[in-house]
């Protein structure tokens, strides 16, 4: 006689707890490739934006000063880096005589850049261009040695240095995140000055 065919068919228990546990770590790992994948396109896009901040107040540090006269400008000593710099502008010649415009100046206040236009008068203007300087340039910690190896000693967030007919300008700004890192980015420009 045959052994007869039950109509039984199904998975055990322990086939059911082995699928279920692996389906679980399928979806584990899934869900850290996932989170991973975001976080790095958050970090990408952070980066992006901290970089496009730093761009648009270097712009208009560049355009301000580019107009300046080299006679204008103070600090007016070569080689040493300064949180902030003064200039007058040539608007041109009237009656034969050359006309500046009123004095200005752009300084790191804390972490905040400010244009200033007749800085200290009753008639002083002030826009703050930006909030988010880093108390440091990147790559350097206060210690009296030039840690990012551009010449120059304890820089801070924001730096001029005059060099001959130009003025080097560096800035690092740093924005805070929503998962509390902070994102770094600096740019440096040369400006060359009006003869």
């Amino acid at each position: 006689m045959k052994p007869r065919a039950t109509s039984r068919a199904g998975w055990t228990l322990v086939e059911l707890l082995l699928a279920a546990g692996l389906t679980g770590l399928v979806m584990t790992k899934a869900s850290l490739v996932l989170r991973e994948a975001f976080g790095a396109a958050g970090r990408s896009t952070a980066t992006m934006h901290s970089e496009d901040q730093a761009r648009a107040v270097m712009e208009r540090i560049s355009l301000a000063v580019m107009g300046s006269d080299r006679e204008t400008l103070f600090p007016s000593v070569e080689s040493v880096h300064s949180t902030s710099i003064s200039y007058s502008m040539s608007l041109g010649l009237e009656d034969g005589e050359l006309v500046w415009s009123d004095p200005e100046e752009i300084r790191l206040d804390g972490t905040a850049i400010e244009w200033r236009e007749n800085p200290g008068a009753a008639e002083e203007r002030r826009v703050t261009w930006t909030n988010l300087v880093s108390p440091l340039l990147a790559g350097e910690t206060v210690n009296g040695v030039d840690d990012n190896g551009n010449g120059l000693i304890d820089e801070d967030g924001l730096s001029f240095v005059l060099e001959g007919e130009s003025v080097r300008i560096r800035l690092t700004i740093q924005r805070p995140e929503v998962d509390g890192r902070t994102v770094p980015q600096s740019v440096e420009s040369v400006v060359y000055l009006r003869n």
